[in-house]
């Protein structure tokens, strides 16, 4: 009986050194792209993008309202290399339409495995738009 409960006490022992310690791993499904309260400024004709990798089917949520209209994106590293190269969105993955100034959007794409950028676009040439996030934008797990 002694035997058995040092043998065990051995095993545990080796399991905690082994493993650098018992640690309980936060799985977290949540990671926010763009803080609640915050603010940008989109100059006319620009975008502002968050890349992000998702590691499994995932949604961007988040509720924002602009000044002047924008365009949402969710744009894969291909697209977003056509955006740059280009100036304006051909392709795209998922698009919000234009969003209409002073409207508070919910926003709720899904996001299929890989990396992606969200992609604010002012798409008046002349005005700054100015975003304002209520809620953060965050990429959930589905």
């Amino acid at each position: 009986m002694v035997g058995t409960v040092v043998a065990a006490i051995i095993v545990v022992s080796a399991a905690y050194v082994l493993t650098d310690g018992f640690h309980l791993q936060s799985k977290s499904t949540e990671l926010n792209l763009i803080p609640a309260q915050s603010y940008y400024s989109i100059p006319g004709g620009q975008y502002n993008a968050i890349t992000f990798v998702a590691h499994t089917t995932s949604v961007v949520t988040g509720t924002f309202t602009n000044t002047l209209g924008v365009v949402v994106y969710l744009l894969d590293p291909a697209q977003i290399k056509a955006l740059n190269h280009n100036g304006t969105v051909g392709a795209y993955n998922w698009s919000s339409g234009p969003i209409a100034n002073l409207t508070v959007y919910n926003l709720h794409a899904n996001v299929p495995e890989g990396p992606w950028s969200v992609v604010f676009l002012n798409p008046n040439q002349f005005n700054t738009t100015v975003v304002g996030f209520y809620t953060a934008i965050q990429l959930k797990s589905t």
